[in-house]
């Protein structure tokens, strides 16, 4: 009767603990897969409900209309993956925007460009000087220099657009020119991605990055340069949002004094969202690159659809909340002490 009994209690916490296996196995599933899982059922619907959604001209359009926000938000991924904020990488683009506009009748338009790129990682350098040397909080910094970075591209332009000179063709090239029916500027997009998730994966720079931004204090036990590393961060989200500039001038063929803001939260909402593909938890390039190709492709249906424009702006909001959700309860298992 005792091993009968023993046996009857013995069959429900077997089954308790494979069910429990069942669960656990389902939720890592989720976690790994749910977010591109949610992308190709987003895609699926918009497909079902436009005919014109799921064509080869719509998905140019699509990565087409989201390459500077996408440059923008690898940048951004730096230095999130650091451990900090930038909330000025918005009007990095425009400010490259506007010293490329203004360089190329003086110097040409390739040493246009160079100067515009050494602008933006200036930038990116006094950021990051100043959150590390300076011990100064990542968010207050590089929302100061956001509104000084405002008030310089109003005094430059004066309020106005710049414009590229029309016999600039190999400049224009760069934003307008295609190769085999592909954008050019879609190309140097994915060649920016390759180079960046090459250095964030499979090189020092990468994971001294990494790791200062998952602990500062055991990377810098384990000698690792922290300020050096916090720095190149800052300047990498500034020579990237430079590149987006110089893109955009090239595409519009001038420069706007204002504009760049727009880029910010869309860039936040991919690289938290990003950073719960494939269940990592953390920032990472190929998860930002998804993110954003997912915001724009739900911006994209909802057009199509016949969703107000409204409707764009609360989407990223929404996006930018789950996603922070999302990620925080994939670290949940970490004492949360960063309130940044």
């Amino acid at each position: 009767m005792a091993n009968a009994s023993t046996a009857a209690q013995a069959a429900p916490a077997s089954s308790a603990s494979q069910s429990a296996r069942k669960e656990s196995l389902l939720v890592r599933f989720l976690r790994r897969w749910g977010t591109i899982i949610v992308i190709i059922l987003t895609g699926i619907g918009f497909s079902i409900a436009s005919p014109y959604f799921p064509t080869l001209s719509n998905l140019n359009n699509v990565l087409f209309s989201m390459m500077v926000s996408c440059l923008v938000s690898m940048g951004l991924t730096w230095v999130v993956m650091a451990g900090s904020f930038d909330l000025s990488v918005g009007l990095v683009v425009t400010t490259a925007s506007i010293v490329t506009a203004f360089l190329i009748p003086e110097v040409g338009p390739w040493l246009g460009i160079v100067g515009a790129l050494l602008a933006a990682c200036l930038i990116g350098l006094i950021n990051g000087l100043l959150v590390t040397y300076g011990r100064l909080s990542g968010i207050v910094v590089t929302l100061g220099i956001m509104f000084v970075l405002g008030g310089i591209n109003i005094f430059l332009t004066g309020g106005y657009q710049v414009a590229v000179a029309y016999d600039e063709s190999a400049f224009l090239f760069i934003g307008q020119g295609k190769i085999g029916g592909m954008a050019f500027p879609i190309l140097i997009l994915a060649l920016v991605f390759v180079w960046a998730h090459i250095v964030a994966t499979k090189t020092r720079t990468g994971h001294y990055i990494t790791a200062v931004g998952d602990n500062p204090v055991a990377a810098f036990y384990s000698g690792v340069t922290v300020y050096r590393w916090v720095i190149v961060s800052f300047v990498l989200a500034s020579l990237f949002s430079g590149i987006g500039g110089v893109i955009l001038t090239s595409v519009s063929s001038s420069a706007q004094p204002v504009g760049g803001q727009g880029y910010l939260l869309e860039a936040f909402a991919a690289v938290f969202l990003g950073a719960t593909v494939l269940g990592k938890g953390k920032p990472h390039i190929l998860g930002t690159l998804l993110g954003v190709f997912f915001i724009y492709m739900v911006n994209s249906g909802m057009n199509m659809v016949g969703f107000p424009s409204a409707a764009r702006q609360l989407f990223a909001g929404l996006v930018l909340i789950i996603a922070v959700g999302a990620n925080a309860l994939l670290n949940r298992e970490e004492i949360h002490l960063k309130f940044i």
